[in-house]
């Protein structure tokens, strides 16, 4: 983050977070040493020796910071647009009214004894399982930390449907999603049963000898979007990269702020959200897919989808 970001988020923290100065350290400073503990995981021992600071101040700015970053939740997250059917990337135009992608990742994470079988992976690690949905510009539109480790991914993803401020897919549209998800309305999965992922395409082998195949290599192209998101999250943030002593339901709150400031990144601040029209923040009412399950109507679409792809192949 450069110098004008920086003080752009800090006046954003200021008038939208109500971060404020304090008597002995300006709003700066704290957001400094809030984003110096997440990009390197630093200890508060360590913090309050390079910034000359109680162990109490620095403890305070984190979770001033902490707030009002997550205050700023409805100005970072970014409203999907769907593709276009003029839509000319060779990624996406496949995949007319798809909003981006979505996927579950693990997020090492520590916990009382008696939590750790609840948040054991299948690879045996403690961690917390977060879907990630974003968009094809590598911004999170929405992010739902908290789960245990070994929740399947379709539940976690019923979760987010249902809840109040929960993932909003309006009946049209939908996410790219890996096999490990239903394919249903909201929610485009690859066939099961043919090669998939990437070193399936590497190398030696085979370029796509049907319609299901060709199917699941364009659509790993698109949804590997989603990857690329969590490689850049974790890369970014320490924090996230190893488990953390801070308690599970600060750490998620961390995890939404990261996500967050992911966005205010990426978007490299263009406009100035200060100057912005309040109205374009307005949200639009549609009629919103509300559950998960397959549905025949649904995979017959899939099928029409993939034909169409091999034939435009065939013919070229």
């Amino acid at each position: 983050m450069d110098g004008n970001a920086f003080h752009t988020l800090v006046l954003l923290t200021k008038n939208i977070g109500d971060l404020i100065d304090s008597k002995s350290i300006s709003s700066s400073e704290k957001l400094d040493i809030f984003l110096n503990i997440l990009s390197h995981h630093e200890k508060n021992r360590s913090i309050k020796v390079d910034y000359i600071r109680s162990g109490w101040s620095v403890s305070q700015a984190f979770n001033e910071c902490l707030c009002a970053i997550l205050k700023l939740t409805p100005l970072l997250l970014v409203n999907p647009k769907p593709i276009l059917e003029d839509e000319t990337e060779d990624r996406w135009k496949w995949f007319e009214g798809c909003l981006g992608a979505l996927d579950g990742t693990y997020i090492p994470i520590r916990v009382l004894t008696q939590y750790k079988p609840r948040y054991r992976t299948r690879k045996g690690e403690i961690a917390t399982n977060v879907l990630g949905v974003c968009d094809r510009n590598l911004n999170f539109t929405y992010m739902l930390p908290g789960w245990e480790g070994p929740a399947a991914d379709g539940r976690i993803l019923r979760d987010a449907i249902v809840r109040t401020n929960g993932l909003k897919i309006p009946k049209g549209n939908y996410y790219l999603c890996d096999e490990g998800y239903t394919n249903g309305k909201g929610f485009l999965s690859p066939f099961r049963g043919y090669r998939y992922w990437l070193n399936d395409w590497r190398g030696d082998n085979p370029s796509p000898r049907c319609k299901e195949e060709l199917f699941n290599m364009r659509h790993f192209r698109a949804r590997n979007v989603i990857e690329r998101v969590f490689c850049l999250l974790k890369g970014c943030w320490g924090i996230l990269r190893s488990p953390s002593w801070y308690l599970v339901k600060v750490y998620n709150r961390v995890i939404s702020a990261c996500c967050l400031i992911h966005n205010f990144i990426h978007r490299d601040m263009e406009v100035d959200p200060l100057a912005s029209d309040m109205e374009e923040q307005a949200e639009y009412q549609h009629e919103n897919i509300d559950v998960v399950e397959s549905s025949e109507e649904w995979s017959s679409w899939r099928n029409e989808l993939a034909q169409r792809m091999w034939n435009k192949r065939t013919n070229n």
